[in-house]
């Protein structure tokens, strides 16, 4: 139920007398009404104020992709009910990471330490399906998105590759880490780094 009070008549002014017309009155209350906003409607649809909440946040995606994959930013409120899942984190000798659990290093036949690069796989997975998510919102996220997702990939082959102890370890999987960091680059260059 709406209760409304009756309008109040406008003030007179210090000056004014007690001569003042009707009509003076009534043009200075309706003047007044004039400049009221309904402050339930503005300018925006209800469906317009809705669609911003799916979106992409405004600003450095290149940023906002890194705070993602190192679990500083908090997956989208509903990424688990779009995507399918829930990531979760782990914590690495060089940071936490969060992690796609269905991911996995993908390289064609398995060649090359596939299991020793599934945990910095399972964290360039979720950054792709973070990058699918905002394309499903109807937001995508920019170029640097992406580049930002394979980047971190790189790193983490790399921290990997550089922890091992032997020096003969080191090389070699730095040579592996060159190669799949170079194969996704060039996959992301060929999909325009949009979402893939």
């Amino acid at each position: 139920m709406i209760v409304r009070s009756p309008p109040v008549s406008a003030r007179r002014p210090v000056n004014s007398t007690s001569e003042t017309s009707a009509a003076e009155t009534s043009n200075t209350v309706a003047k007044t009404r004039a400049h009221q906003k309904d402050t339930f409607t503005g300018t925006t649809t209800a469906t317009q104020r809705t669609a911003k909440v799916g979106a992409a946040p405004a600003g450095d995606h290149g940023k906002l992709m890194r705070e993602y994959l190192t679990g500083a930013r908090p997956p989208p409120a509903d990424f688990e009910k779009v995507m399918g899942y829930k990531p979760y984190a782990i914590q690495t000798k060089h940071g936490q990471r969060m992690q796609d659990p269905h991911g996995s290093a993908s390289a064609p036949g398995k060649v090359g330490p596939d299991k020793e690069f599934d945990p910095a796989a399972k964290t360039h997975d979720y950054g792709y399906d973070l990058l699918r998510y905002y394309a499903k919102k109807g937001t995508p996220l920019g170029p640097e998105a992406r580049k930002a997702a394979d980047a971190q990939f790189r790193t983490d082959l790399f921290d990997y590759a550089n922890d091992q102890k032997s020096l003969g370890s080191r090389i070699k999987f730095r040579a592996w880490a060159q190669i799949y960091a170079t194969a996704v680059e060039l996959n992301s260059r060929v999909q325009g780094y949009g979402p893939p």
